[in-house]
């Protein structure tokens, strides 16, 4: 069920409903046989899956508890990561084995055997040991119930998509189970703000840049670079109004969720970008592996290493492909060459106080994003080289240059007879005009996240300005909404 669907219309409607009908001491309870039902709602059979994977997990955190063993966590770190690798990955090293080897046998692995991905596997293989994680470190810390533990995983609003809850996060949240209306105002605000980014921005994005992606060998060299700057305003809009209508869900529940976006594109160093993009996971990656591996305290060259593992590793939790590889490896990249050029030869690479030079930056910081996005959308490795060889070599007229030196004229002129124009040129991206309104709205966006005291101001009409804003975000939904996809974030 999307956020943005009817029948999670109709689920959260009834649920809500019947939440802050029933006592208090139940509400959890009824969260819980809530969030089976939703993963249920996905398939039956890996529901099954889902309650044995928490199950084990919830023994392995008792044990860690009593008995905080390397065996015990190393133990639970193994079969978690061997539950996502054997579901997610299985074809992809399939894969690599048949490109390496040329073995026929291994090109099959996908015709011989189906594996169905579980629902929202990612993001609670990642919360589940972070658990484990942290219970090994503080085993003092108060014992979780299994109800309790099983909803923490199951907690539906955060299941699909993050934020990646941590139990720091969670639990206390199970002591404040009672209305409050500020929460129901920002609730509001967060589902309203998330409905607009997902259908008024994210999907008209994709409709215009799909094209692009499913077929870049037919695209010019503009093209195919502006398609790297729409696709971060879709992923932007996508992700971050994911992340809004589930902490709004949650809000409506009574659960306080961490933040996961915080005006990303007004950063000015990729190490600010990742401290405000998919806040959850960056800190997630810095607390379970570049601490354990090191962090900076073994030296620079082991600082780098550490920073381009961390990355590359975030791209391949990311997706089963060697695009998304080549994504976390571009990045960790720039973050090490950041702090060796920061740090070993002392140079400033972050304006603090010249305005201009700081939007410069952050313009720079962009454009590395949208290139790095060229990778993330690719459909495939393929796809990736001829977007990125297009770039460099598809200027419009260079076939029909190239027919022309060939002594191909009359082929050229002859194609004028099907139409306007001559059929030997590149195609262009359409419906550019989107981008103007895309950005406006990215970066009001921005604007809000960045400088919350400011519509802090406005909050004490909230009483007349939710219902109204309500009606107007409505209005436009139904007038402007197109044909769009599911999250971005929703098959990971």
């Amino acid at each position: 069920m999307l956020f943005n669907s009817i029948p999670f219309l109709i689920f959260f409607s009834v649920v809500y409903l019947l939440y802050w009908a029933i006592p208090k001491e139940f509400r959890k309870y009824f969260l819980l046989v809530s969030g089976i039902s939703f993963y249920a709602y996905f398939s039956l059979a890996l529901t099954i899956h889902f309650l044995i994977v928490i199950s084990i997990n919830y023994l392995l955190y008792r044990k860690i508890q009593v008995n905080p063993s390397k065996f015990w966590i190393g133990l639970t770190v193994s079969l978690n990561l061997i539950n996502l690798g054997f579901f997610k990955y299985v074809y992809f090293f399939s894969r690599v084995l048949a490109d390496v080897t040329s073995y026929p046998f291994f090109a099959q692995v996908p015709n011989l055997i189906h594996i169905a991905l579980p629902l929202a596997i990612s993001f609670y293989t990642f919360q589940v040991i972070a658990a484990a994680v942290d219970t090994y470190r503080n085993p003092n810390l108060p014992t979780v119930k299994v109800e309790d533990y099983f909803l923490f995983v199951a907690f539906f609003p955060v299941l699909i998509a993050g934020p990646i809850m941590r139990m720091s996060d969670f639990f206390p949240n199970l002591e404040k189970l009672t209305p409050n209306k500020e929460k129901m105002y920002r609730a509001s605000y967060l589902m309203m703000s998330g409905l607009v980014k997902k259908v008024l921005v994210a999907d008209p994005m994709s409709l215009t840049i799909s094209p692009v992606f499913n077929s870049p060998a037919e695209y010019d060299s503009f093209s195919l670079f502006i398609a790297g700057i729409c696709y971060s305003i879709q992923v932007f809009s996508d992700f971050s109004g994911l992340t809004d209508m589930a902490r709004s869900v949650a809000l409506f529940l009574g659960f306080e969720t961490p933040e996961n976006f915080k005006a990303p594109f007004f950063s000015t160093s990729g190490r600010e970008l990742w401290k405000r993009w998919h806040i959850t996971l960056s800190f997630w990656l810095r607390d379970y592996i570049y601490f354990p591996l090191g962090g900076s305290k073994k030296g620079e060259l082991r600082t780098y290493l550490n920073l381009i593992i961390i990355m590359t590793l975030g791209g391949f939790w990311h997706g089963a492909d060697y695009t998304f590889i080549c994504w976390g490896f571009y990045w960790g990249v720039i973050l090490a060459g950041e702090r060796f050029l920061e740090g070993k030869l002392g140079l400033k690479l972050t304006p603090e106080k010249n305005k201009f030079l700081i939007v410069i930056k952050a313009m720079i910081v962009f454009v590395l994003f949208s290139i790095s996005g060229l990778m993330f959308r690719s459909n495939n490795a393929s796809n990736m080289v001829d977007h990125f060889h297009g770039i460099f070599t598809h200027f419009s007229f260079s076939l029909e240059q190239l027919l022309l030196g060939s002594q191909n004229e009359w082929l050229v002129s002859a194609t004028s007879l099907l139409g306007e124009g001559s059929s030997f040129r590149y195609l262009h991206i359409e419906n550019l005009e989107r981008i103007f309104y895309t950005s406006f709205a990215v970066l009001l966006f921005h604007h809000i996240q960045y400088v919350p005291e400011f519509w802090e101001k406005i909050r004490k009409h909230d009483v007349w300005l939710v219902p109204v804003l309500g009606v107007v975000t409505i209005f436009l939904l139904a007038t402007l909404s197109q044909d769009g996809g599911e999250f971005i974030y929703y098959r990971f």
